[in-house]
């Protein structure tokens, strides 16, 4: 899969990163989505933080993990996918370290507007957010286009706060699956991606300095 394919999210509303009023309704907006499936907006990730991007991220369902990955499935046709897709989401992140069950934060990938950017396509980074006591990923989240594409059909790149842990929902013909890798820094298949995404002009400029930044301190973390 090349990388301009890598990703094909519906992710939330585009957050600009120059604090105008509009930035600030979009926020609102993007809060108001994230609400309905049970989210609560704490604010957009400095965007210099050494964290991998979540284009990156989401090829954590076609990755060679070296045994890094757990993953769970249902059929796409079942009637009851959205009760058992957000049962096996929850049981997969909160046991491999999305998020503990005491303080159930994480980061979830959004849409960022990339001012001046060659490709002329939007980047993405994290929202940091917090599960609430009610929540409804593959349902309400989904209509409201922030955890997926509509009702039924997830879809979505998540990451720990410390950055160790990916899980990644998505949805084929037979089968809607929700994905779990960890210690990403760690798989080689991700940092060659990453690599020869740095040098691809596909990508958006604010995506390849990313890339770059998380390499860098995944090689940093090595020594």
């Amino acid at each position: 899969m090349g990388e301009e394919a890598a990703i094909q999210l519906a992710l939330p509303v585009i957050i600009t990163r120059d604090q105008s009023s509009e930035d600030f309704m979009q926020e609102a907006e993007l809060a108001e989505g994230l609400a309905a499936a049970g989210l609560t907006y704490l604010g957009m990730v400095e965007p210099s933080a050494p964290l991998i991007p979540p284009r990156l991220a989401a090829f954590a369902n076609s990755a060679a993990a070296d045994g890094n990955e757990w993953a769970a499935s249902v059929e796409s046709d079942a009637p009851d996918l959205r009760e058992r897709f957000n049962h096996e989401w929850y049981m997969l992140a909160a046991d491999q370290g999305l998020f503990s069950r005491e303080n159930p934060e994480f980061l979830l990938a959004v849409a960022v507007e990339d001012e001046g950017g060659e490709s002329g396509h939007r980047a993405s980074w994290w929202a940091r957010v917090g599960l609430r006591a009610e929540w409804d990923l593959a349902g309400a989240g989904a209509a409201a286009q922030v955890t997926g594409r509509g009702w039924g059909h997830p879809e979505f790149v998540m990451l720990s706060l410390d950055g160790n842990v990916i899980v990644r929902g998505s949805q084929g013909e037979k089968w809607t699956d929700v994905v779990c890798l960890r210690d990403p820094h760690r798989i080689r298949s991700l940092r060659e991606m990453g690599a020869r995404m740095t040098d691809s002009r596909s990508i958006p400029r604010e995506t390849r300095e990313a890339v770059a930044r998380w390499l860098a301190h995944a090689a940093a973390g090595e020594r």
